[in-house]
């Protein structure tokens, strides 16, 4: 019979344990980082904070930066740079950023990075 109590006491603690610390992992997970001048982010420089912290935006800051890789041209690349901080900016809401935005705008990007090497080379 103290087995069995101390058995069933033993599991309850560990459930309550178990509960607590799934609780306190959900809780960190919604909080927002705070911003310090110290913390980097892990994007490109080329991106500014508002934006690149998303980690929903990695994905457009990732291509943008492969094609301006070939890009020589800076005023081109400054063009498609703020085309696409524009895009990532218009898909930031309440703040947080949506994901199904930041794929619409993955295609429009390319087609204006596509436009302007266009232009750039008299075609």
């Amino acid at each position: 019979m103290n087995s069995t109590l101390a058995i069933l006491l033993f599991s309850a603690l560990v459930v309550v344990q178990a509960r607590n610390i799934r609780w306190s992992a959900e809780d960190n997970a919604s909080q927002e980082p705070s911003p310090s001048p110290s913390h980097s982010h892990p994007h490109s420089v080329n991106w500014p904070c508002d934006v690149g912290h998303f980690p929903e935006a990695y994905i457009l800051m990732h291509k943008v930066d492969k094609r301006l890789e070939r890009v020589d041209n800076e005023s081109i690349k400054e063009r498609i740079g703020n085309y696409a901080v524009s895009q990532l900016r218009q898909c930031i809401l309440d703040g947080q950023m949506d994901v199904h935005c930041v794929r619409r705008s993955i295609g429009f990007t390319m087609s204006f990075i596509h436009h302007q090497m266009s232009q750039a080379n008299g075609v």
